[in-house]
């Protein structure tokens, strides 16, 4: 088994093109209802994934709301690839469970880098709980 059997689809999830201004970013992020979305080129590949987290240290560096209206700052400015590290759409259960354990979703990308979709943390949960009460049943 492995990741792309837990795949939530790029096209049924939340993302932003790291070429939208900051914040137009943070409005899109507030009005998705999460806290942390993965970040993509116009060309489907993976860039990282912006949070609340990084559009706040970008005002607290500055002191003012008014950072996020600088010329070029865009969300792919602020995406981290590295507290979000994706995962080969092909890639393993332990190496799906080493990362999910510290953040809520993992970022899913092809062989090319091209951002496929994410696994949830729920996802993986559901999967652990399915398997167990196949496993207590004999099946």
């Amino acid at each position: 088994m492995n990741t792309a059997m837990l795949l939530k689809p790029k096209n049924l999830i939340t993302y932003l093109y790291g070429d939208i201004s900051a914040s137009d970013g943070l409005i899109k992020l507030i009005e998705s209802g999460f806290s942390a979305v993965p970040v993509i080129n116009r060309d489907g590949y993976y860039l990282g994934v912006v949070s609340e987290r990084d559009f706040l240290f970008c005002i607290l560096d500055d002191g003012n709301l008014d950072s996020l209206k600088k010329d070029g700052l865009t969300v792919g400015s602020l995406a981290s690839v590295t507290r979000f590290e994706p995962v080969s759409i092909d890639a393993d259960f332990e190496i799906l469970f080493k990362r999910i354990i510290n953040q809520n979703f993992v970022p899913v990308i092809d062989s090319r880098g091209m951002f496929s979709g994410i696994v949830t943390r729920q996802d993986i949960i559901k999967f652990g709980i399915n398997r167990l009460n196949r496993y207590e049943n004999g099946m």
